[in-house]
């Protein structure tokens, strides 16, 4: 006969169960000691650096709870005292003995009391080993073949190597050596332009400690630049050249007619006068100037060539504050903005983003005794900003992180519109900031130190006001020109 248990009955089964291992757990509890803690302390740092010779002890302080011990794994450290009671504050001193040996040594230091590893730490200590140069003063060769020496001051093996993109230069004696001694290198015959190749100097496990440069003379042509950038509407140009030749420069192609260049022919150092004609195309114009040096017996004529730009006028496209534009072009971020033709900012802001670098121009019409514009280029946590403050009457612009910038605070008569401009142009690809009031550049700054912006990031911005009422008329944007690089 099967036997019928119903929900009751389990329900007391289960309960009694638990009990029963609730009481065994108790009883084990009674039975086992407490969990142990200990109250270390201690304030060395994680790595202390000392001198071969004659190094100051390392002293830092302890205290525990329990006994405690401080303990390295070398036999040129003693730690005093090594141990000590708990309750008192000690002073522990770790001193090395002097390393008479080439290289570094390290151990590491703990600091234990009972089962807690509290802290490790490492003592390094510099070896004797040493490695410089002397009598390297003297680094001019001459076109002929030609031979100079300097002197490896050391006390371990060394060795010595030419720059490997180099095939003029060659070391004739002191390749390598040990302890003090002399490298001789050695040129071969200069028919070209001045040269310069290293020779570098290893230590003994070929680690590289220094460097010297040699170099060769011969035929000099620099110009400043290979490449010259100008405006659509600079007429005139100048590129500085160092020389020690005669030599010239021509157009790369003759049939090119909006440019000319007023001297041909020079010597020694000269300047390059480049006059321009107006560039009145849709885009940036290209040429190329061939400098060459008039060659002389035993020479090779050297030849440079500088790329010759001029930029475009881009032409800026106006946007109206259409009703449309709210909820497409631009979206609400704050407050009731107003698009009629103008937009109207009661405390309200709208947002736009993928705003690229080139030139924005917003047109401030009008604003109430106590409104505060408010203009926001953002770059993640980076930000540009561009405000004016009408209860103050002068304008107000930073960045974030904060950086200090010249003219941020300038009177401006708010009973009058007017244009506030960010150009954002490019700084050896760090994004260019320069503030605009009504066509007058108040402040430039470089975004690369703390404020970081590349150049070519896109903008999330913000248009509007934070206080009062602020309504702008229409807004301009140029497109930065485009080099072709």
């Amino acid at each position: 006969m099967k036997r019928i248990l119903n929900r009751k009955t389990y329900s007391f089964m289960f309960f009694m169960s638990a009990f029963g291992l609730l009481m065994n757990l108790s009883s084990c509890d009674e039975d086992s000691e407490p969990l142990k803690s200990v109250d270390l302390r201690y304030n060395p740092q994680d790595s202390y650096y000392l001198p071969a010779s004659g190094a100051d002890p390392v002293v830092f302080q302890v205290k525990s709870s329990d006994p405690w011990e401080v303990y390295g794994t070398k036999d040129w450290i003693t730690v005093t005292p090594a141990q000590g009671g708990p309750g008192e504050i000690y002073d522990v001193s770790v001193a090395c003995s002097d390393n008479t040996g080439l290289d570094d040594r390290t151990d590491t230091i703990t600091v234990k009391s009972d089962y807690w590893i509290g802290k490790q730490f490492a003592i390094i200590q510099k070896g004797i080993a040493y490695l410089n140069l002397s009598n390297n003063n003297d680094t001019i060769l001459t076109k002929d073949i030609d031979t100079k020496s300097f002197t490896v001051n050391s006390n371990q093996d060394w060795s010595t190597e030419i720059d490997s993109e180099i095939d003029w230069l060659s070391i004739v004696s002191g390749s390598s050596g040990t302890l003090n001694g002399d490298v001789t290198v050695q040129t071969v015959v200069n028919k070209g332009e001045q040269r310069s190749g290293k020779v570098f100097v290893y230590d003994r496990h070929h680690v590289k400690m220094d460097s010297i440069t040699f170099v060769q003379d011969g035929v000099l042509l620099r110009p400043e630049t290979l490449l010259i950038k100008s405006l659509y509407d600079v007429k005139t140009v100048n590129l500085s050249v160092e020389s020690n030749a005669d030599w010239t420069v021509v157009k790369g192609n003759e049939d090119i007619e909006w440019y000319s260049i007023t001297t041909n022919s020079f010597t020694g150092n000269g300047n390059i006068e480049i006059v321009l004609d107006d560039n009145a195309g849709t885009g940036v114009r290209s040429t190329e100037l061939i400098l060459s040096t008039v060659p002389f017996p035993g020479t090779e004529p050297v030849v440079r060539t500088v790329v010759l730009k001029q930029g475009n006028n881009p032409l800026p496209v106006r946007y109206e504050f259409a009703d449309s534009d709210l909820g497409t072009r631009w979206q609400t971020n704050q407050g009731t903005p107003v698009f009629n033709g103008d937009a109207t900012f009661a405390s309200a802001r709208v947002t736009q983003g993928n705003m690229g670098p080139g030139l924005y121009s917003f047109r401030l019409k009008q604003m109430s005794a106590d409104a505060y514009s408010t203009i926001y280029f953002t770059y993640g946590s980076m930000e540009i900003r561009w405000h004016v403050s009408a209860s103050s009457g002068v304008t107000d612009f930073s960045t974030s992180p904060w950086t200090p910038q010249e003219s941020k605070n300038v009177a401006i008569d708010i009973s009058q519109p007017h244009t506030l401009s960010l150009n954002l142009t490019d700084n050896n690809g760090d994004m260019q900031v320069e503030w605009i009031l009504d066509g007058t550049v108040l402040s430039t700054y470089v975004a690369n130190s703390g404020f970081v912006v590349p150049y070519g990031a896109e903008s999330f911005t913000y248009l509007g006001g934070s206080a009062g009422s602020c309504v702008y008329d229409w807004y301009e944007y140029t497109v930065p020109i485009d080099w072709g690089e």
